[in-house]
């Protein structure tokens, strides 16, 4: 009997190792599945306040512009919105494009176009 089992030893420490080899890249696998959903879920919210940020400066950028250069035009004030927005953001480290930047200036404004007409 104990032939039998020094012949077949190094089959069973093959065995054993391949069991834990796939064991291991299984678990290994799954570690870096959860990995990347963590870091998806992690971009997604910062995405998420860098946007809300965007239109906090967009609004600061409006109305920066409605008080400051009230004697401007309005593409004017459109244009220092803009400017004021993008170096605010430039300087949070936020990069966003000049259309997106545009967008929540319009929004900020259509914003205070409509509280001003419910107020009348």
């Amino acid at each position: 009997m104990q032939p039998i089992i020094d012949q077949a030893q190094p089959y069973i420490t093959a065995v054993a190792l391949a069991i834990v080899g796939v064991v291991a890249t299984v678990i290994l696998r799954a570690v870096a599945l959860l990995q990347q959903k963590a870091n998806s879920w992690f971009d997604a919210k910062l995405s998420v306040s860098q946007r809300e940020l965007l239109h906090k400066i967009a609004s600061e950028g409006f109305a920066f512009a409605q008080t400051v250069y009230k004697d401007l035009g309005g593409e004017e004030k459109l244009q220092q919105a803009l400017l004021y927005s993008s170096d605010q953001l430039a300087a949070k480290g936020i990069k966003v494009s000049t259309e997106e930047i545009r967008a929540a200036v319009e929004d900020a404004y259509l914003k205070y176009k409509a509280t001003v007409l419910t107020k009348q």
